[in-house]
C-alpha cells in the first residue's frame, strides 16, 4: 500500500467510525438505595457501556418505587430508551433506613409523590436481553440483592452463558453482607454458577468520603450529571447525616470505569468469586470527578480509538462470516483475530487458535492485559508455533515484557498462564489437534509449502475453525 493509500485508509476510517467504538452491554440490577442513585448516574456516563436495563429488586425501597424514581431519573438526562423494570416483592420486614430512603429524593426533575406504577417484570427484560446478546457478552452491575437474577437463571440456567461477569456490591465476607441478607438463597444460587463475581466493597480501613473538598468539586461541575448528584448529596449534608456520605454503591461504577485502580484477591475455595483487597482512593476520587465532568475517557486502544466495523473494510469470505462470530464469539476475540492476522501476515489455523486460548486464559484468571505470566509448550517452527502469535496478541504478553516464554522442549499445542498465585495449564484437545493437524499435512502434501494454493486452503481451514470452535468448549484446563 503507498503512503497516499495509507493516508486515505486513515482519514476514511476516522471519518467513517469515531462514533462507532465498540460497547459492553450492561444491566444495572438496583434496590433504590440513595448511593445507588449515585452509582447509575455515574454509569449513565461511561461511554464504554451501553445501559441496556435498570431493574429492581426489594431492598432499600420496594422494586416499583425505586423504578419510578429511576424512570423520571432517566427523563432528566434524555435516556428513555432504557428499559426500567421491576422484581417481586419480598422484604415486607423493611429494613430500618427504609424511611430514610424514602425521605431522599433522587432527583431535582420532580416534587410529587410517588405514584402506584406497574413496571414490566424484572426478570423478563433481563430474560429478553440475554436471549439476544453473545455469550460471555453482558455484564451486570448488582447494586443489590440477586434476586432479580435468581429468577432468571433458575428458569433458564443456560442464560449464565450470556453473561461476562456479574460486579456485585458486597462484603467479601459473602454471608455476613446487607446484599447477601436481603436475599441469601438466591446469593448461594448465583454464587455457585461458574459466573465470574466480583464482590466490590468499601474497605472499612480505607473508607472513601465525600469530602467538603470533593463536595465543592462536585458542586461547581456544570454539568446535568453533577447537579444530579450534587442535589442530594447536599440535602444529605445539611441533615448532618454524615453516615450516608461514603461512597458505596459508587465503587461498582468506578470499578467497571477503572478496574486497575483495584486490587483483587480470588476465593480460593470459590474460584469464580473475586473479591477487592485495596484500591488507591485519590485515583477514585479523580476518575469519579472526570466521570461527572465529562473528561473522562476509556481505554479502547493504544492508537485506534475505536476499530472498523463497516464492511468496506473486510476481505469478502470474512465478511461472510463477521456477524456470525461476533454474535457467537463477541467482538473482543473478533478484533483480536483480525490484529493478529494481519501481525502473523495471514489466515492462519493456529493464530486464530493463539488467539481463543488467550482470551480464554484471561477470562479464567481475570487477567488484564500484560498481567500474565506465560510459558508455551508450542515450539518454535510452524505451524503449530504460530500458536505463539495469537497468545501474544490476545493478552498482550510479550518478549519485550518478559511475559512469554517458548520451551522448546515440547512441541504440542499446550500452554500455561500464571495471574497473581495462580496458574493453569490449557491444551488443544487431542481430537480437535489430531484433526487440524492431519488436514494441514494433506493439504501440504496436495500443493506443496510454496504452492499459492496451498495458503489458500490453509487461509479456507481457518475460516471454518474461527467459526466453528468456541473458545470455551475447545480446550483441555488444568489447575497447577
Amino acid at each position: 500500500m503507498t503512503f497516499f493509500k495509507h493516508i486515505a485508509f486513515v482519514v476514511l476510517f476516522i471519518l467513517t467510525f469515531f462514533a462507532h467504538a465498540q460497547k459492553k452491554t450492561l444491566i444495572i440490577d438496583s434496590d433504590a438505595g440513595t448511593d445507588d442513585y449515585r452509582a447509575i448516574i455515574l454509569m449513565l456516563q461511561l461511554n464504554n457501556y451501553d445501559v441496556k436495563a435498570i431493574v429492581f429488586s426489594d431492598g432499600n425501597l420496594f422494586p416499583d418505587k425505586g423504578a419510578y424514581r429511576c424512570e423520571v431519573l432517566l427523563k432528566c438526562f434524555n435516556k428513555s430508551n432504557i428499559l426500567v423494570g421491576s422484581g417481586k416483592k419480598t422484604m415486607y420486614n423493611k429494613p430500618m433506613w427504609r424511611k430514610y430512603a424514602e425521605a431522599i429524593p433522587w432527583t431535582t426533575c420532580y416534587n410529587e409523590p410517588l405514584k402506584q406504577t406497574t413496571y414490566p417484570s424484572a426478570k423478563e427484560i433481563i430474560i429478553n436481553i440475554l436471549q439476544n446478546s453473545p455469550d460471555k457478552s453482558v455484564v451486570i452491575a448488582s447494586l443489590g440483592s440477586l434476586s432479580n437474577l435468581y429468577e432468571v437463571l433458575t428458569t433458564n440456567t443456560k442464560l449464565s452463558e450470556k453473561i461476562e461477569k456479574i460486579v456485585w456490591y458486597n462484603s467479601p465476607d459473602i454471608y455476613s453482607g446487607t446484599n447477601y441478607v436481603f436475599a441469601p438463597k438466591a446469593a448461594e444460587y448465583v454464587l455457585s454458577l461458574n459466573i465470574p463475581i466480583f464482590l466490590i466493597h468499601s474497605i472499612s480501613k480505607n473508607p472513601v468520603v465525600y469530602s467538603n473538598e470533593m463536595l465543592e468539586n462536585i458542586k461547581h461541575i456544570s454539568t446535568q450529571a453533577a447537579k444530579q448528584i450534587f442535589f442530594q448529596l447536599d440535602i444529605m449534608k445539611k441533615d448532618e447525616n454524615t453516615n450516608h456520605l461514603h461512597l458505596w454503591d459508587e465503587l461498582v461504577s468506578l470499578y467497571l470505569a477503572n478496574p486497575d485502580i483495584f486490587t483483587l484477591k480470588v476465593n480460593v475455595k470459590q474460584p469464580n468469586i473475586y473479591f477487592i483487597t485495596n484500591y488507591e482512593t485519590e485515583s477514585l476520587k479523580r476518575l469519579y470527578i472526570q466521570i461527572i465532568e465529562g473528561t473522562y475517557k476509556p481505554n479502547f486502544g493504544v492508537v485506534f480509538s475505536v476499530f472498523p466495523n463497516d464492511s468496506f473494510f473486510y476481505r469478502d469470505d470474512v465478511n461472510k462470516i463477521r456477524e456470525q462470530l461476533i454474535q457467537r464469539y463477541g467482538n473482543e476475540e473478533f478484533e483480536l483475530s483480525v490484529l493478529t492476522s494481519e501481525i502473523h501476515n495471514h489466515l492462519g489455523v493456529y493464530s486464530i487458535l493463539g488467539v481463543k486460548m488467550g482470551l480464554y486464559a484471561r477470562e479464567i484468571l481475570q487477567a488484564p492485559l500484560s498481567k500474565m505470566n506465560i510459558i508455551s509448550y508450542a515450539g518454535k517452527y510452524p505451524p503449530l508455533s504460530c500458536l505463539n502469535d495469537g497468545i501474544m496478541i490476545a493478552t498482550g504478553n510479550t518478549p519485550a515484557i518478559n511475559g512469554i516464554q517458548i520451551d522448546t522442549s515440547k512441541s504440542q499445542p499446550l500452554v500455561k498462564f500464571c495471574y497473581r498465585q495462580r496458574c493453569i495449564l490449557l491444551s488443544l484437545k487431542t481430537e480437535i489437534y489430531q484433526r487440524i493437524k492431519s488436514e494441514l499435512e494433506a493439504a501440504s502434501i496436495q500443493f506443496g509449502l510454496s504452492n499459492n494454493e496451498y495458503w489458500k486452503a490453509v487461509r479456507k481451514l481457518a475460516l471454518y475453525y474461527w467459526l466453528e470452535l468456541d473458545r470455551s468448549k475447545i480446550f483441555d484446563v488444568q489447575e497447577e
